[in-house]
């Protein structure tokens, strides 16, 4: 499979459930139940990592799968903390920025 297919099939999927998950505000999110949201943060950052993984950049690859994965209490409770204080944003919006501040991925002028 090409390199350009594959990227446009993991948008495609990452796509789709950024879809539904815009529709989902943090408020909404935090009434799911703790492994609704396990599951949830899982496929989000295990397609978020492929994604970045496309671009060669190892650092910021290793970045992204380390993020959640190494620490993924840590990470839980700081995911907690921010969607309480923006209630009215998407969980994936919230992912987004910190991912944008911790390991530089996804920059606003791309």
């Amino acid at each position: 499979m090409k390199k350009s297919s594959l990227i446009f099939i993991l948008l495609m999927v990452f796509h789709s459930g950024l879809v539904q998950a815009d529709a989902l505000k943090n408020s909404e999110f935090m009434e799911l139940s703790e492994g609704q949201r396990h599951w949830w943060y899982a496929g989000a950052y295990t397609a978020l990592g492929h994604i970045v993984s496309l671009d060669d950049d190892k650092e910021k690859t290793e970045c992204v799968w380390n993020w959640f994965f190494k620490d993924p209490d840590i990470r839980k409770a700081q995911l907690v903390k921010s969607f309480k204080l923006y209630p009215d944003h998407a969980p994936t919006s919230i992912v987004i920025a910190l991912l944008r501040l911790d390991c530089g991925v996804f920059p606003k002028d791309k």
